[in-house]
């Protein structure tokens, strides 16, 4: 098999499912000053301007007022086509496939996605210092948020805003959608239990007739 050419965001995905790829994105799109930081955790954007599908799907996510959080963002993004799409893709090159159990009750009988050998042999292939793109946004897709270097641009761009009851925190835009909402709750309930498998994608992502 031919190794196909992958972009920053496939490899996230492929290493560690939606989340991860908008992750990475995120981190890319504050580093290059298209996002900033709006106080600890809350994103604002600072340039609209467009490099890659994925970007301009988080750029639309947090919109041109107001603020979000990764959760918010990771939550908004969840059907978006231009994420969708890059599974498929992954899907369609035998990279990433399913692992065949419906997690019926955590996941609403969505199925749970993983690497194929091909596309575990691509991961291995790639080394430690893949020349993908910014830095920190390569560690971020091949790592986690965890594997950051810079431990307060970490901290500045994924750490919970403060909702502590009884102390003042942000003062949270009416753009931003409430941390209390259930729904963003479930979601996060779901990326927490995913444990780096990529999660989330219904019968949309497969289309009417699967596959395998």
């Amino acid at each position: 098999m031919t190794t196909p050419e992958l972009d920053i965001y496939d490899i996230a995905f492929l290493e560690g499912g939606q989340n991860r790829a908008v992750e990475a994105a995120v981190v890319a799109l504050v580093r290059d000053g298209r996002l900033r930081v709006h106080s600890p955790g809350l994103l604002a954007t600072a340039d609209l301007s467009r490099r890659h599908p994925l970007e301009a799907a988080v750029l639309d996510a947090v919109g041109p007022v107001g603020h979000r959080s990764v959760d918010t963002i990771c939550w908004r993004l969840v059907e978006d086509d231009r994420l969708l799409d890059i599974g498929r893709r992954l899907h369609k090159l035998g990279l990433l496939g399913r692992l065949g159990v419906p997690l019926s009750v955590l996941h609403h009988h969505r199925r749970t996605l993983a690497p194929t050998r091909a596309g575990h042999r691509i991961l291995l292939e790639l080394g430690d210092h893949p020349a993908l793109g910014d830095p920190e946004a390569v560690r971020v897709a091949l790592g986690g948020r965890e594997a950051m270097t810079d431990a307060k641009l970490r901290a500045a761009i994924f750490e919970r805003p403060a909702t502590t009851l009884g102390v003042p925190g942000p003062r949270h835009s009416r753009h931003d959608i409430d941390h209390s909402d259930p729904k963003l709750a479930a979601f996060r309930a779901r990326a927490t239990g995913a444990s780096g498998a990529a999660t989330g994608l219904e019968t949309k992502f497969y289309g009417s007739t699967g596959g395998t």
